[in-house]
């Protein structure tokens, strides 16, 4: 799939990535404050355990404020193998299926109504233990830096 393609499939998720950009140890607790935060920060890196291959995430339900959303995210670049990433909004008809290796970046865009409620699925081309160390970046509106670069 192409990375415009992506990116298409990627907008009806970008809420996902809102919530994981919060750093919250646990997804349950974000705030409307934590992401107006992570958006006046440009993103931020979260981290997942996986094992087995495998991890999840889910977060509580959030208002979506109105506002439009580009991102983008971004797998740690110490990574290796790939990364299939499932996402659904538990409350609406988002979508998301990406597979992607370590270091490449996947833009998106959303403009969401109402409320969201989001659970997203890792598995690791290793069936191994390990935390995915994730980028995510976030700019409400046209972005004015670029959202791909990971802030380190």
């Amino acid at each position: 799939m192409t990375v415009a393609g992506r990116a298409s499939v990627l907008a009806r998720a970008v809420l996902l990535l809102c919530a994981l950009a919060m750093r919250a140890p646990a997804l349950e607790g974000q705030s409307v404050l934590d992401l107006l935060q992570s958006i006046q920060q440009g993103g931020g890196w979260v981290t997942i355990p996986i094992r087995a291959g495998v991890g999840e995430v889910r977060t509580g339900a959030l208002p979506s404020l109105g506002l439009s959303l580009a991102g983008c995210m971004r797998v740690w670049h110490g990574h290796s193998g790939r990364w299939l990433i499932e996402a659904r909004d538990l409350l609406g008809d988002g979508r998301l299926s990406a597979d992607v290796r370590a270091d490449e970046p996947v833009p998106f865009s959303y403009a969401p109504a109402g409320r969201t409620q989001l659970e997203a699925r890792f598995r690791w081309s290793e069936p191994r233990d390990t935390t995915l160390v994730l980028w995510v970046g976030l700019a409400a509106g046209p972005p004015s830096r670029d959202v791909c670069a990971p802030v380190y």
